[in-house]
This record gives C-alpha cells, sequence and structure tokens, in this order.
C-alpha cells in the first residue's frame, strides 16, 4: 500500500482493532485490581476504626466505676440469672450501692450474633431496685459467644485471704489483704476481637468478711 506522497506504509503506522481491544482488556484488569485493593483497604481501616471505636467506648465505661471500684468497702459474689450476670459492690457508709450487669440477650438481639450490654445502676442503700429492674447501658457491642459457652466468666471475685490463681506477679502462696474484681470482656466488629481484662482492688475491704449479709445485696439475684 502506498500513502499520497509516494512512500510506502509502514506497519507501525496505525493499531489493530485486535491490538486496541487487548489494551483496553489489560486496562480493565488493571483498574479492577486497583479497586479492589482500594475497597480491601477501605474496609479494613473501617473495621479497624469500628473495632478501635467500641474499645473505646468501653473503657470510657470503665471510667464512670473505676473509682467507686478501687475504693469499696464490699464486693458481691457475681451471680447469672435468665441470661444477666451481675455484681454489686459497696463503697464507704453513706453511699449507694452499685451493680454491674452484663445482658448476654438484649432486647432486640440475635442469639446467634452473641452481642451482650454492660449495664450501670445505682441506689440508695435500704432502697433497693425492683427485681428484675435494669440499668444504664454504658457499652456495648460486647462479645458473649464464650461466656455464654460457659468458657469464660466476665466477672470473677477473689475473697480476702484467699488462695487465687497464680499468676505472673503472684506465686501459688499469695493471699490478698483486699477483695478484689476481675471483669474480663471482650468486644468484636466484624471479624475482629479485642479484649479487656482489668482486676480492681477494693482498697477498703480489708476488715470485710465474706459471708457479711450487706444490705446492698438486697439489689442482687440470690
Amino acid at each position: 500500500m502506498m500513502r499520497r506522497d509516494g512512500r510506502p506504509a509502514r506497519d507501525e503506522d496505525g493499531s489493530s482493532l485486535a491490538e486496541l481491544m487487548m489494551t483496553m482488556m489489560l486496562m480493565s484488569v488493571v483498574m479492577v485490581m486497583f479497586t479492589t485493593a482500594i475497597v480491601h483497604v477501605y474496609r479494613s481501616i473501617q473495621t479497624t476504626e469500628s473495632l478501635t471505636d467500641a474499645q473505646s467506648k468501653v473503657a470510657i465505661a470503665f471510667q464512670r466505676f473505676d473509682r467507686q471500684l478501687r475504693y469499696a468497702s464490699w464486693i458481691s459474689d457475681p451471680v447469672e440469672e435468665n441470661d444477666i450476670w451481675y455484681v454489686t459492690f459497696a463503697g464507704l457508709e453513706g453511699e449507694k450501692c452499685r451493680q454491674l450487669q452484663l445482658d448476654l440477650q438484649p432486647p432486640g438481639a440475635v442469639a446467634t450474633d452473641y452481642r451482650g450490654e454492660l449495664r450501670f445502676l445505682e441506689w440508695e442503700p435500704g432502697s433497693p431496685p425492683a427485681p428484675g429492674a435494669l440499668g444504664n447501658t454504658i457499652a456495648s457491642d460486647i462479645y458473649t459467644a464464650e461466656i455464654q459457652n460457659n468458657t469464660k466468666k466476665p466477672f470473677e471475685k477473689t475473697k480476702v485471704d484467699s488462695t487465687p490463681y497464680p499468676s505472673a506477679s503472684a506465686g501459688s502462696d499469695f493471699r490478698p489483704d483486699f477483695q478484689r474484681l476481675r471483669i474480663n470482656l471482650d468486644t468484636k466488629v466484624g471479624d475482629s476481637t479485642a479484649g479487656i481484662d482489668v482486676t480492681y482492688t477494693a482498697v477498703n475491704s480489708a476488715d470485710t468478711k465474706d459471708d457479711d449479709d450487706h444490705e446492698c445485696k438486697e439489689g442482687q439475684p440470690t
């Protein structure tokens, strides 16, 4: 084939339809891979932010009762009734009774989602709440699978002069001078799970006997 100027046409002067289609296909594959990577990164960031937010809410919730627990004079034995865990504690004389509730099946929850709520309730000594009264929700997205499967307890009390399980900081002969409460909860968002495991020492409980019939016991199921 000759050009109008009389020179022969070169093969590279134009692109065939097949070459254009191949180029477009390669570009499409690259764009799909790029988009998939961006979406994956976005979802990972979103899940991490959601999990961090859930942990932050639990940490903030802990701050609400941190001081009351650390200066408590009495802690009840944790109990579970009708899919709700209870632990009650008292401050010094004249202070309110306070209670943590972990609801394993809050209203509207789907059983297979294992989503619980942490609640906080307080009342004046001698004026206990009605049976089954629920506190204010202070944290949600509590993952309760292990608790419902009886492989973990959310609340564990250590009595004065008892022999708790050995740990890295305390040997098998360790006997506490105060009541202690361990709170062990998990939060879950998507496929990501994070735990919060805190042990509080009630510094005003040294002279408390664990079999005392404390007036704050009236607000807790037995």
